[in-house]
């Protein structure tokens, strides 16, 4: 038991900064009607890995999280011009075409190297549970940094996805600031956790939370409880059964709205 604890406990750290930041950044997301910019920008953040692995960069190095990095603010720049297109539709194409896109290229590129299938692999299952505590304590410096930046500004950021008039809302650095910071969050997560994960932890816990209760403190603080459920018993199925840990959290996560139905049917 205590073997398995620290295995895991890096991992579980590792989900709780996730937790923490990515379900309050999924709310954002699900207000503004752009659910798969968080998949766009974890895709951009691959391509950037992708291209130093064939620069020869260790894929998992400082200097390829510099390159994805740098990938993720371009595109972060791009997508806050997002809100000058009217039309909803046309924003979720945009967003879809840059995540297809990008993953073509990121094959491409890593398809001129013979582990470069196998590290595609790696981006998208992640490795959480080989996360040291080096990368934990870079993590959660850098999540903190944001949650700070997010908490002293808190009704600029609210204002951008939850006003009802756009001539309310800040003005274009506010939302390029919004879109930088989700770059820091998304380039971090997915060196660690992976594209699926990534995505998961954004979208399901509050997509689910939506649906059990309103308001954006109670959405979130719900958020919280159910993506820590989900991610010990993940946790717990991967290493009694021996299955991958990423796709394993995904899964069960994947429970999570078809349970906050059920509840909301059989409450009321």
């Amino acid at each position: 038991m205590l073997e398995a604890l620290d295995l895991l406990f890096p991992a579980f750290i590792v989900c709780v900064l996730m937790v923490i930041t990515h379900t309050y950044l999924g709310l954002h997301v699900l207000a503004r009607g752009i659910i798969f910019i968080d998949l766009a920008l974890a895709q951009v953040a691959a391509l950037g890995v992708s291209v130093a692995f064939l620069l020869g960069k260790e894929s998992h190095g400082w200097e390829s999280q510099l390159f994805a990095f740098i990938a993720t603010l371009i595109f972060a720049f791009a997508f806050a011009k997002l809100r000058n297109i009217r039309d909803k539709i046309a924003r979720e194409v945009t967003i879809g075409i840059v995540y297809v896109v990008a993953t073509a290229l990121s094959i491409v590129i890593l398809s001129r190297s013979n582990q470069g299938m196998e590290e595609l692999k790696s981006l998208f299952n992640g490795n959480i549970l080989w996360t040291s505590w080096q990368e934990i304590a870079v993590i959660a410096v850098l999540y903190s940094l944001v949650i700070t930046l997010h908490a002293v500004y808190r009704r600029k950021f609210l204002q951008l996805s939850f006003a009802e008039d756009e001539k309310s809302t800040p003005s274009f650095i506010w939302e390029f600031l919004f879109f930088a910071s989700f770059a820091v969050v998304i380039t971090l997560a997915v060196n660690v956790a992976g594209i699926l994960l990534v995505f998961a932890f954004l979208i399901i816990p509050t997509f689910s939370a939506s649906l059990i209760v309103a308001g954006f403190t109670r959405q979130m603080l719900v958020g919280w409880l159910i993506s820590l459920i989900g991610c010990v018993a993940g946790l717990f199925l991967a290493y009694h059964f021996d299955l991958p840990v990423g796709a394993t959290i995904v899964s069960i996560l994947g429970i999570l709205p078809i349970m906050s139905a059920i509840y909301v049917k059989y409450s009321n």
